[in-house]
């Protein structure tokens, strides 16, 4: 194992937890729906402007023109798909705690986004170690708001600062574990097919999670702020894109 690949790494992935203190705020018909809003924002700039991008790039190297884009819808629709599912499920088990689903889907969706994105950091870092630590800062950037997107929703429907920081650790754990399996498993034989497979699936989570429950539950505290907070979201992802291209 590279160690400083995997530090580096680690480091983007532990950013996750920065994201948790945002709970300290205190009004909550202040925090939802600009929590919300922004984890919305987020979540679609990266599955619009990051995930689907990098998807249609992995198979354009796999397959013939015209077919890349054909897996890539494919594989974003069985991410809705999986999403609609979880979501099923866990309205089941949840009684109807919209909250809790909105921050438990978000840890699903973020753990899988992470892992494969820890692995491309970490061979990224390895071949090339300036790069890879540009690739690691822009990822922290974007993992701080996708901590808030779990801790908001958990805490205000649990009452639990420990349980927020549980699920918030959790998912910051998934970047050093792609890390691990890039070192122990994949590093020369990861595909770009499975890749672009991952991404996809992962974009299609976050799309469905953020249109069918995020912002309908942020529309329940405020309009208004919900709109503002998902073009801040947006924004801030693009600015951090711009900063570290």
């Amino acid at each position: 194992m590279n160690i400083h690949a995997f530090l580096v790494t680690s480091l983007a992935g532990i950013s996750t937890i920065l994201g948790f203190f945002v709970i300290w705020m205190k009004k909550e018909d202040s925090v939802l729906p600009s929590a919300l809003g922004f984890s919305a924002g987020v979540m679609l700039f990266v599955s619009l402007l990051d995930l689907i991008p990098s998807a249609l790039s992995y198979f354009r190297s796999s397959f013939l023109p015209g077919f890349h884009l054909l897996f890539c819808l494919l594989f974003i629709n069985i991410g809705i798909l999986l999403s609609l599912t979880i979501h099923e499920k866990l309205s089941w088990k949840a009684k109807g705690d919209s909250l809790y689903q909105i921050g438990f889907l978000s840890m699903v969706a973020i753990m899988l986004h992470n892992i494969p994105e820890g692995i491309i950091t970490y061979v990224t870092t390895s071949l090339e170690f300036k790069t890879g630590l540009f690739l690691s800062l822009s990822i922290a950037c974007h993992n701080i708001p996708e901590g808030i997107c779990i801790a908001v929703p958990i805490y205000y429907s649990t009452g639990s600062k420990k349980q927020a920081f549980k699920m918030v650790v959790l998912s910051a754990l998934s970047e050093p574990i792609g890390a691990i399996l890039a070192a122990l498993f994949l590093e020369d034989r990861i595909s770009n097919s499975l890749l672009g497979i991952l991404l996809a699936i992962v974009s299609g989570i976050m799309i469905s999670l953020s249109i069918t429950e995020i912002i309908p539950e942020s529309f329940r505290y405020s309009i208004k702020k919900t709109v503002w907070y998902i073009g801040i979201g947006f924004f801030f992802l693009l600015f951090t894109h711009l900063l570290f291209s």
